[in-house]
């Protein structure tokens, strides 16, 4: 028998996850970076213990459609382009499709988001690569998204985190960057106890 085996979806995407995830700061720039795209005009940000057990992003975009939010869970699965001659022509801060799906693979997601032509909002929680089924929920235009317990199923990554000051510091000193870029979007950020 041989020794060369197909990784389990769960494996990759975990192994996945370590590539784009690196620590809170990289979930919040995956987020923030998607309701830019989305073309928010105001975002804001809550954290408790520098990111490592919850995260909110919420935005006044575009929203997400009640068929698109299951999908948006999946690997490769992007809005932002269609076919390989697209690439030339990005003008997206995201493209890839792997962040939500990477962020999902390692932590506890909840999400919920408007559009402007629905007359209700939609909920899906994702924990661990597994959604739950689209639920109906009252909300403004845009998305919410939830991550909490980062890193709960690879507990080696989460040893490798910094202090809780520290992580919040990272993700302080990136908001602020981007604020001074688009100074057409209003940001908060709140460091919660």
């Amino acid at each position: 028998m041989g020794k060369i085996v197909l990784l389990d979806d769960l494996t990759i995407n975990q192994i996945a996850a370590g590539e784009v995830i690196e620590r809170p700061l990289s979930v919040v720039k995956e987020l923030v970076e998607n309701s830019i795209d989305a073309g928010a005009t105001n975002i804001q940000i809550e954290v408790k213990n520098g990111g490592k057990t919850f995260i909110k992003v919420t935005d006044n975009g575009k929203g997400i459609v009640k068929n698109d939010l299951e999908i948006s869970f999946e690997r490769h699965a992007t809005s932002k382009i269609r076919r390989i001659e697209d690439l030339e022509k990005i003008a997206s801060m995201g493209f890839r499709g792997e962040a939500l799906a990477s962020i999902a693979s390692i932590s506890k997601v909840t999400m919920t988001s408007k559009t402007e032509n629905e007359n209700i909002g939609y909920k899906i929680i994702n924990i661990a690569g597994k959604t739950d089924q689209i639920e109906e929920i009252a909300m403004q235009n845009g998305t919410s998204i939830i991550v909490e317990e980062l890193f709960f199923n690879t507990p080696v990554r989460y040893k490798f985190l910094k202090q809780d000051s520290t992580e919040f510091k990272y993700i302080k000193e990136w908001i602020q960057k981007e604020a001074l870029v688009n100074s057409n979007i209003s940001f908060k950020l709140f460091n919660c106890r």
